[in-house]
């Protein structure tokens, strides 16, 4: 390969160093800045008038969220929401991209439908179901009954808040996964699976010793997006619940938000947000340790 002279490649350091600089300035202001200010912001009590820390308090936030009940219940949620979103999410979309990768009259127009909740705004969404699950007017209430069972409070009865908008949620993104498998699916070589039918091996044996050690990437992949995404639920148990009832459905990402634009304890929402990115790192770097050591 022919160098270019030092002046040419001068200038086109230059060149490259323009583009870059967007997008350096981008992560700076909207990354790394607010980032720092977090971390910073948490060990200090935080004047949001002057925008400036007025005293150094070292722990005692942190020593105040660990005592904090309403924050260990909103990172219960948070884990229910997880467990929920792989075991209806991730193995619904796996299971419905396998039948979307065969030919089949109405395949096309089925691809088209599943995906709707993903690209329809979740706000929207979010209203709708609720006044789905309403307990006294509810439609599904109403189906319930008329077949002459009782009508469940989905979203006014603590046990069950939570777990009706995780269900909710897990329906909304089954589409985006389904999306991820039907790719995954899609570059596995036919000639495999040829071979494995050549040799007698069942439709069972096949997605066990073939197509699923071939996923496991994807699999980490989309479970490493539930993990993220779990920790920052927000708009869902916002709109249907705001948080109740009392606090049953609190997330960390709504947790965070009162504290910090509600209550305007930035100081203490700093520090739930420190935890929060830790715990997410944490869960992220365990999980892709335990996929690598499968595929080696």
């Amino acid at each position: 390969m022919k160098k270019l002279p030092g002046k040419s490649r001068g200038r086109w350091d230059k060149i490259a160093i323009v583009f870059i600089a967007p997008y350096i300035i981008f992560c700076f202001m909207f990354m790394v800045y607010p980032t720092f200010m977090a971390i910073a912001g948490s060990f200090a009590k935080w004047d949001l008038v002057t925008n400036s820390f007025t005293e150094f308090i070292g722990f005692d936030n942190y020593h105040r969220l660990f005592q904090d009940s309403v924050f260990w219940m909103a990172v219960r949620n948070s884990f229910i929401y997880f467990f929920i979103q792989i075991t209806i999410s991730i193995l619904g979309g796996m299971i419905f991209a396998s039948i979307l990768n065969r030919n089949f009259i109405g395949r096309d127009l089925f691809r088209g439908i599943y995906f709707l909740p993903v690209v329809t705004g979740s706000v929207i969404i979010s209203i709708i179901w609720k006044w789905l699950l309403q307990g006294s007017n509810g439609t599904i209430n109403y189906f319930l009954e008329c077949m002459g069972l009782t009508g469940v409070n989905w979203l006014t009865d603590p046990k069950m808040s939570m777990i009706s908008i995780s269900l909710v949620k897990a329906w909304m993104d089954i589409g985006y996964y389904t999306v991820i498998f039907l790719a995954a699916y899609q570059g596995i070589s036919k000639d495999y699976i040829e071979a494995a039918k050549l040799d007698g091996a069942s439709t069972f044996q096949i997605f066990m010793k073939i197509k699923l050690p071939l996923l496991n990437p994807t699999v980490m992949f989309c479970i490493m997006m539930a993990t993220i995404w779990a920790f920052q639920l927000f708009n869902e148990p916002y709109i249907m619940t705001e948080g109740g009832p009392m606090g049953s459905s609190t997330t960390l990402s709504l947790y965070l938000y009162r504290q910090g634009f509600v209550i305007h304890d930035m100081s203490y929402a700093s520090a739930i947000g420190v935890v929060v990115g830790g715990l997410i790192m944490i869960i992220s770097v365990m999980e892709k340790k335990v996929f690598q050591r499968d595929i080696e």
